[in-house]
């Protein structure tokens, strides 16, 4: 569990969680954008799997950061 306060914005109640997994996903969208130039994607053999499994790393990275 997070030690952050549930947030109330505009009578409704958002879980820490929440914001948690907005932030994974603008960190993932910017590192997605970085890794496609450099070619990465041409050594991966699933690349919806590698997105799946980044994504999942980095909303680990920072609910750890959050608790």
């Amino acid at each position: 569990m997070s030690l952050l306060p549930v947030m109330v914005i505009f009578g409704l109640s958002f879980p820490p969680v929440f914001f948690e997994i907005l932030l994974a996903l603008v960190v993932f969208f910017l590192l997605r954008r970085l890794l496609q130039p450099t070619g990465i994607y041409d050594f991966v053999w699933h690349p919806a799997l590698f997105n799946t499994a980044l994504y999942c790393c980095l909303f680990y990275l920072i609910s750890c950061l959050f608790v």
